[in-house]
């Protein structure tokens, strides 16, 4: 294992060397795994990278290869390397190279590792740490009212590459009010897309893995999705229009139910 640093005023001399340190700006680099890099809990070579994330900015962080297939783990500063306390992974958010979208809640020289998803992954990849725009705010504008077998929301939407994307996959979130032990019918028809609906709350809005209060995903017809949601407790919730594969595109109708 090696755990890399570099100053930005160094980068441009030192982009051959898989080394970083990360302020508020954009930073490409390169490295390798080999044999002689330490392997993990389970036996996989990895290289640890050092990246300095502000608190409230937006990151995309991305590690790709030709060499195999990458997998990203992001840990916070202080951390003991495990399963269970990084804050975020992905393995193929764009094609079979790794992308992790993250917002921290405190600033500090977090740790990208890199790995790969296969025990022998050895050569050469890229790690990049990118800023992204704030997150759009979720759509509140109401549906159109619609009578079909009840009083129903009707929003009609598009999933495209400007969304934002959670794991490389698009989303639009629309936020609504339920009351508590209210049911709530939403309908999710794709045109062209495998269509996932979920419900999550809106401080979870910037994670790569939010906390999913309830989804659905082939209870309608076909592909679309079809649930009913009933919360315990009365607030604010993100129903979020997204798909079953990554860089999905295409328009759809949501319905909620009144």
């Amino acid at each position: 294992m090696r755990l890399h640093t570099l100053s930005l005023a160094a980068l441009a001399a030192a982009l051959a060397a898989p080394a970083m340190a990360q302020t508020a700006e954009p930073v490409h680099i390169t490295g390798e795994l080999t044999t002689s890099d330490s392997r993990g809990e389970e036996q996989h070579r990895y290289d640890d990278i050092r990246v300095r994330l502000e608190s409230g900015q937006r990151y995309r962080l991305s590690v790709n290869s030709e060499a195999f297939d990458p997998v990203a783990h992001l840990y916070r500063p202080g951390t003991v390397f495990t399963e269970e306390t990084q804050v975020a992974m992905n393995d193929d958010g764009d094609g079979l190279n790794s992308r992790i979208s993250y917002t921290p809640a405190e600033s500090g020289d977090y740790t990208l590792r890199v790995s790969g998803f296969a025990e022998d992954a050895r050569g050469a990849y890229t790690a990049d740490v990118a800023i992204l725009p704030p997150l759009a705010p979720p759509i509140t504008t109401p549906g159109r009212q619609v009578a079909v077998n009840g009083s129903w929301l009707l929003w009609e939407g598009e999933l495209s590459d400007t969304d934002s994307d959670a794991g490389g996959k698009h989303y639009d979130d629309y936020l609504i009010h339920i009351d508590a032990h209210q049911i709530r019918y939403v309908a999710l028809e794709g045109m062209g897309f495998d269509a996932v609906v979920q419900i999550i709350r809106p401080a979870d809005r910037g994670s790569d893995n939010p906390d999913v209060v309830d989804s659905d995903d082939d209870s309608g017809v076909g592909f679309n999705s079809l649930m009913a949601f009933s919360p315990d407790e009365a607030g604010d919730y993100i129903v979020r229009v997204t798909s079953f594969g990554e860089n999905a595109r295409g328009t759809y109708r949501l319905w909620v139910s009144q």
